[in-house]
């Protein structure tokens, strides 16, 4: 019985219309990010074209970089940032190992308690930490009630009650990406593993560890870039040497009517955070190809 091939299956068949249809197929890719592509020049792209064109106005990066409390707020920025993401990273693995190793039921109850200050706003958290610390505060009543202390402790308004109101409003984004790297580890290795004698310090440490780098390295990036915006709990715990960036650019913008300056502040802060992600990148990817050899 002969067969019958038709040009259209002919065509497909010998790759003639490959061009064509991956033309077809772009199209409709472009078709369908045309609405998210819209949304980010409109949002984005539009706001960041106005603030460049903004800071090129007088001279601003010149004047905001012999400014001695923009280096002093930028030193602040980066040293209360680096505190907080290394607390946050280190309180956040040790939450997420107790929800890991909890049965179902426990697990929601857990997540529920890590989620419910999440949605409560920042500026009612800080508040709430600066009744606790204050000198009659229920930390300080506590302390001496216990013996430990004779009078009450400078807790607030000092670089401890920024970090402490940091890394409470950073925990769920650590807790998250170090759980889903908890939860990828397969059961059967740590049973192995102690089948084969071994501890449970060894298995976290050969074991547990090494395969959750990844979440780790993920919470740390994620709350670094976060902490670095930081305005209210500044503000609200800090004191006059805990000034971050944020608070030097609305000083600009609001104080000074320097717009200028702010908008330069702004991508400056941008450029560095920009470059510490790529190196940090770079470090996590050379140590990655360095475990692989």
């Amino acid at each position: 019985m002969p067969s019958t091939v038709t040009p259209a299956a002919a065509s497909a068949s010998t790759g003639t219309d490959t061009p064509r249809r991956r033309r077809r197929m772009r199209g409709t890719w472009l078709l369908l990010l045309a609405p998210a592509l819209a949304f980010d020049a409109v949002l984005f792209l539009t706001p960041l074209g106005r603030l460049v064109a903004a800071s090129t106005h007088d001279h601003a990066y010149q004047r905001v970089l012999k400014d001695p409390l923009v280096s002093r707020s930028l030193l602040n920025t980066f040293e209360i940032s680096a505190l907080s993401t290394l607390a946050t990273v280190i309180l956040g693995y040790l939450l997420a190992m107790v929800i890991w190793r909890r049965g179902p039921l426990a697990r929601v109850v857990l997540f529920a308690l890590v989620l419910l200050p999440f949605w409560t706003g920042v500026l009612v958290k800080n508040f709430a930490w600066a009744v606790l610390l204050q000198d009659n505060g229920l930390v300080n009543t506590a302390l001496q009630r216990l013996g430990l202390t004779d009078a009450p402790l400078a807790l607030l308004h000092n670089r401890f009650a920024v970090v402490v109101g940091m890394v409470h409003y950073l925990l769920p984004y650590a807790v998250f990406p170090i759980f889903a790297a908890l939860a990828a580890i397969d059961d059967r290795l740590e049973l192995a593993a102690r089948s084969l004698g071994a501890g449970e310090a060894s298995v976290f440490r050969r074991i547990t560890l090494p395969l959750t780098v990844p979440g780790v390295s993920a919470a740390g990036l994620l709350v670094f870039i976060i902490s670095t915006g930081f305005f209210i709990t500044p503000v609200v715990l800090g004191g006059p040497g805990d000034m971050m960036i944020a608070n030097q650019i609305d000083f600009y913008a609001r104080q000074l009517t320097d717009f200028a300056g702010a908008s330069a502040l702004a991508l400056l802060l941008t450029a560095v955070v920009s470059v510490l992600v790529a190196v940090y990148q770079r470090i996590l990817r050379a140590g990655g190809e360095y475990e692989a050899h």
